[in-house]
């Protein structure tokens, strides 16, 4: 939504989603009394469960798909930005200002992932701290083979290789390992994060190709880095690492041997209902500020840029152009 929100819909979005849409995954998958979770408490918890839970260690689903369905929906209730696409339907480029910026806040984000996947182990006693060295190690794989796939995957349709794709990638990867980081084998978490930055950088592609203006591809990297996270959550947990994070009656990954795929379809399962929560849930929101006209700026102030109109001044201080003295260039 960035360029052309009001700052009255930030408010209000930013209050409902965290106070309602993502506490309620939240619930379902990580609380012991959800009917999704892992880590459900039978003596204490009433109601449906889906047994055995959902393998999601560090949030694909709870946190990166319901951010990327609530930034898909928006960005198609609230339009394209102005001079996005041309009449004919055509999409128009618009470079990043600074890929400098681009690039240092990649890395930033890489490693607050140190924090958020590692830290999801909630304890360094009790031998769990041999849990997270092993989960900073799969995270790190993740990460650069999700760069690589992209970096390809740009060279394959561009014949060039560029900054963007490689971040998205390189967060795409970190998100797809989210799910199954802590039950996958570091080579595994490798191959998650390159199938992660693949599926994004075609995701993004085709979300463009929808009239979906997306300016950070934000729904290709959490919304699809989460759903094939999950996927991968059910495929590559061995039966050793599933009983470190979780436990011996948990179910490992439908690519081990004599695992099965009852952990594969719950995790699909969850999936495909964070993202019918998380999209509906958007729907109503967004679409009730849309016809109550507070959901996106004025053309004019569009033009003029939300750090003019609506903050004071502008962010960037480029100057004046002026004229160069005669026989001379700037």
């Amino acid at each position: 939504v960035a360029e052309r929100c009001s700052f009255l819909g930030y408010v209000i979005y930013a209050i409902f989603i965290t106070g309602f849409i993502y506490p309620v995954v939240v619930h379902w998958i990580w609380s012991p009394y959800g009917w999704l979770s892992a880590f459900r408490d039978p003596e204490v918890a009433v109601g449906a469960w889906v047994s055995p839970g959902v393998v999601d260690f560090a949030g694909s689903s709870v946190v990166h798909m319901v951010g990327g369905c609530i930034a898909f929906v928006a960005a198609a209730i609230l339009g394209p930005r102005i001079g996005r696409f041309d009449a004919d339907g055509k999409i128009q480029t618009m470079q990043p200002h600074n890929s400098a910026f681009v690039g240092l806040g990649t890395l930033i984000l890489w490693f607050g992932w140190y924090g958020f996947n590692p830290g999801s182990t909630l304890a360094l006693s009790g031998g769990f701290v041999l849990l997270a060295e092993k989960v900073a190690v799969g995270t790190t794989l993740a990460a650069s083979g999700g760069g690589l796939a992209a970096i390809l995957m740009c060279f394959l349709k561009y014949k060039h290789v560029d900054l963007p794709p490689l971040c998205n990638g390189i967060l795409a990867g970190l998100v797809a390992v989210c799910s199954g980081v802590a039950v996958s084998e570091p080579w595994a978490c490798w191959v998650i994060g390159f199938a992660g930055g693949i599926f994004e950088f075609w995701l993004a592609i085709a979300i463009q190709k929808m009239k979906i203006d997306d300016p950070l591809d934000a729904a290709a990297v959490h919304m699809g880095g989460g759903f094939l996270g999950m996927i991968c959550g059910g495929l590559f947990g061995t039966r050793i690492n599933t009983d470190a994070a979780y436990s011996a009656d948990q179910p490992c990954g439908a690519f081990m041997p004599g695992c099965g795929g009852e952990q594969l379809g719950v995790n699909v399962l969850a999936a495909v209902m964070v993202m019918i929560w998380s999209m509906s849930m958007a729907a109503i929101l967004f679409g009730t500020m849309r016809l109550a006209g507070i959901l996106r700026i004025s053309p004019a102030e569009e033009h003029e840029g939300l750090d003019i109109s609506h903050h004071g001044g502008g962010a960037y201080d480029i100057g004046d152009k002026v004229d160069a003295p005669k026989g001379e260039d700037l």
